[in-house]
Parts: C-alpha cells; sequence; structure tokens
C-alpha cells in the first residue's frame, strides 16, 4: 500500500505491478481494504493448492497433463481425413496458447485468447470446443472451463447451392473430357466429390441400374455409411461414356480432395462465378429433390443423411411453389372409391 502526495492511498499488485486505488485517504480504512484484497486472492489459491493435493494422492496424471496431451490422443480418432485435419488445426496459431498449459490451470481467459486470435475462424472454435469435451470425456478435466452459455457464437458459413446455368457455363469451358464428366456426374448424382472421384466400375450395376458404394467419410465405422444409387435415364447416357473398367475417374481419383477443390475453385474464378465449390453440388441437388416434392426421407438416404436437421441446411435455399388446393382436391375425388348400395 502507498499514498500519494495528501491524495488517496493505493494498492499495488506484486504480481503484475499494476496499481489501483482504494478509494480513501484515511489510513486505518485503507489498511483494512488492503487485508480485504489480499484475503480475497489468498483464498482461491489456497482452495486450489488444496485439490491439487488431494488430487495428487489419486491421480498425480492428473496434475502434469498438459493441453499437448489431449490434442495427441484426440487427433488419432477418427478416419485418416478427420486426423489429417484435427492435427493441422492443432498446428496453427490459435493453438499455440494451450501448448504448455496443463488441464488444472486452465481458466476461460486462456481458451479465449485463442478464439480471439487473429487466425481464428469458426475451424478453430470447432476443434477448440470439441478439445474441451474430449478432455471432460477422458476425466482429465474435472469439470468444465467453460459452461456452454459462456462459448462464444459462432460465425456461421453460409454455404450456397450452384445453379444450372453455373454447372453448365463449367462444363462447357471444361475442355478436359474426364474432367467434364466428373462434374455432370457430381450434378446427376449430388455426391461428395471424394465418393465420385472413387467410383469403380465394379460398383456399378447397369442390368439392375444401380450404383453401390461405401461414403469414405464414414470408412471407419463397422455399420452405415452405404450409399445405394439408382440409375435414371440421364445418369445412364453418362455412365455408357465412361470406362467399363478400373476407376471411372482415374486421373481425378490420383488426386487429393485439395487438388480437386483448387482446379474447381480456378475455373470458377475464370468464369467470375463466386462462393461454389465441389460441396456445393451437393446443396444444388438436396434443393432440386425438394423443389420436385422428392419425399425427404428418400432424399435423405440418397444423399447418405442421417440427421433431418443436417439435410435441412442442405435443402433450406430452396424455393418451392405450392400447387393449387384444386390439384389436392381433384386428387382426392380421383382416388376415393364410390360404393352404390345394393338393390
Amino acid at each position: 500500500m502507498f499514498r500519494r502526495a495528501g491524495g488517496n492511498f493505493y494498492a499495488r499488485d506484486k504480481i503484475t505491478g499494476r496499481s489501483q486505488s482504494l478509494g480513501t485517504s484515511d489510513r486505518t480504512q485503507a489498511k483494512q481494504l488492503l487485508a480485504a484484497r489480499n484475503q480475497a486472492a489468498a483464498q482461491p489459491q489456497l482452495n486450489r493448492t488444496m485439490a491439487k493435493a488431494y488430487l495428487s494422492a489419486k491421480s498425480p496424471d492428473l496434475l502434469t497433463r498438459t493441453w499437448a496431451d489431449v490434442m495427441e490422443h484426440y487427433s488419432v480418432t477418427g478416419v485418416e481425413s478427420t486426423r489429417k485435419r484435427k492435427a493441422t488445426a492443432f498446428r496453427s496459431r490459435p493453438f499455440s496458447h494451450l501448448l504448455g498449459l496443463t488441464l488444472m490451470d486452465t481458466e476461460a481467459a486462456h481458451l479465449l485468447a485463442v478464439l480471439e486470435h487473429e487466425r481464428a475462424g469458426n475451424s478453430a472454435h470447432h476443434y477448440l470446443r470439441r478439445l474441451h469435451n474430449y478432455a471432460l470425456h477422458l476425466g482429465w478435466l474435472l469439470m468444465p472451463v467453460m459452461a456452454d452459455a459462456a462459448w462464444p457464437e459462432v460465425r456461421k458459413r453460409k454455404f450456397t447451392a450452384i445453379t444450372e446455368e453455373e454447372h453448365r457455363r463449367i462444363v462447357d469451358r471444361e475442355h478436359n473430357l474426364e474432367r467434364k464428366l466428373y462434374y455432370e456426374m457430381l450434378w446427376e448424382t449430388g455426391g461428395a466429390q471424394s465418393d465420385i472421384a472413387s467410383l469403380h466400375a465394379d460398383q456399378v450395376d447397369l442390368e439392375n441400374e444401380t450404383i453401390r458404394f461405401r461414403r469414405r467419410k464414414l470408412a471407419g465405422k463397422e455399420s452405415g455409411g452405404e450409399s445405394l444409387l439408382r440409375i435414371g435415364p440421364s445418369l445412364k447416357k453418362l455412365l455408357l461414356q465412361l470406362p467399363k473398367e478400373g476407376y471411372l475417374f482415374p486421373s481425378v481419383n490420383s488426386w487429393n480432395s485439395n487438388t480437386r477443390s483448387s482446379e474447381f475453385c480456378r475455373r470458377c474464378r475464370m468464369l467470375g462465378i463466386e462462393g461454389r465449390s465441389l460441396h456445393s453440388y451437393r446443396y444444388a441437388w438436396a434443393q432440386r429433390a425438394r423443389v420436385a416434392g422428392m419425399p425427404e426421407r428418400e432424399a435423405m438416404n440418397h444423399l447418405g443423411h442421417e440427421s433431418r436437421a443436417i439435410h435441412a441446411a442442405y435443402a433450406g435455399g430452396a424455393t418451392v411453389a405450392t400447387l393449387p388446393l384444386e390439384f389436392y382436391e381433384a386428387q382426392k375425388r380421383k382416388n376415393v372409391v364410390q360404393f352404390t348400395a345394393a338393390a
């Protein structure tokens, strides 16, 4: 505690060096306020020290585990593509704030520092929250560092569907036949870029008019993830132009997802088309299905969506014109069977 000439008393924090007025020029009151501040600061630290003493007796690892340990364990879960995305996210600059920090000493300010980093986007928010929850599920965090309501709101990225006019412009400008047919296949099926790129002739049954494949995104799961598509006239016409043996798109399949995306984005830039990616074909297919009146469950099965909420996000941008009431009334009259009483 110190006093400036003829003014109020001040308290200086010995750790941070910051000074703050105690709001009084009376020495007795100032001493009481200073003692109260010291006691308030010492009690949480005492509680933390006692907690560490108890935990060290139960499991010494609880005191030494860092966020780097959590990242290491979490990064090896999921399929290969998911593991790569996790590893890339945790190598980014925002997460460098956590690497040497022990879980026991983590406060909300540490997590907020990651989210407020200049290079932190939705990806950092997504993986930080999952990392936090993963540590909770393992029992390495005894309680949440931040409650759900305290997490900042995610700046949602708006995905948009590619229009038929944009698709036609891209296909007409594409001189490579294989890539042209690949984009046509995405338009007809709404498949994920990796699933369509890796289609094999053995998965196509023209006799029974089906295409059967397993979603690459769900390859690590023991059940589910299998797609069975019916071949319509347009798709059949397209398949007849593709190889009858081996991969349908051998060159496209040899590229990784980033290369395929970069090539497509380059084509879009040349045509002045903005905000589109290969994933826009899935949004387009979902919205076309909704406009056509395809039952939601059937459209979900086609795209491999297990959640109605996810499917609604894909199909939500569609503009649907409802049929007049007279149409449904006429359908009802047509389907009602009239019975006449026997004479």
